[in-house]
């Protein structure tokens, strides 16, 4: 199954960093504003079970998606599944790490399958692996930004 996987280091504590990560409207905000995605629902703060919903301009298409939270460990790990949307599978790791030298390290870990049929020879694990290169560029920025 292919996978990305990005990280970035941060001056914050774990706490703190994690209490980032867990708050919607600060997830919200690491979305890039052209990216086509809207965001439907979302609680504000997340807990195992919490479903973020989305719809998204994305490969030509207009989807809807939905996102379950699986699994919180404070202040280590949240992931979450995609239980509708345009891949066969998708899972995604948040994992919040202390560094040998007192930093963070926010990694952000996903292993999917893109879709199927007509479409999935468009969208190629590669092409994919692309968009998520991009993505998390600009969430790392505004993590930056916000978080210092």
């Amino acid at each position: 199954m292919p996978t990305f996987e990005t990280r970035i280091v941060l001056s914050r504590p774990r706490v703190q960093v994690f209490d980032f990560l867990v708050r919607t409207s600060n997830l919200i905000d690491l979305i890039p504003k052209d990216s086509g995605m809207q965001v439907i629902s979302v609680p504000e703060i997340i807990e195992p079970g919490s479903r973020l919903e989305f719809r998204a301009n994305a490969f030509g298409q207009t989807l809807d998606i939905v996102h379950e939270i699986t699994e919180l460990v404070t202040p280590e790990k949240i992931t979450e599944v995609q239980v509708k949307g345009l891949f066969k599978k998708f899972v995604h790791e948040h994992v919040v790490e202390e560094g040998p030298g007192g930093e963070v390290v926010a990694i952000d870990r996903i292993q999917f399958e893109p879709p199927g049929g007509l479409l999935g020879f468009v969208v190629t694990a590669k092409r994919i692996q692309d968009q998520f290169a991009s993505l998390f560029n600009y969430r790392h920025q505004q993590m930056r930004r916000l978080l210092g």
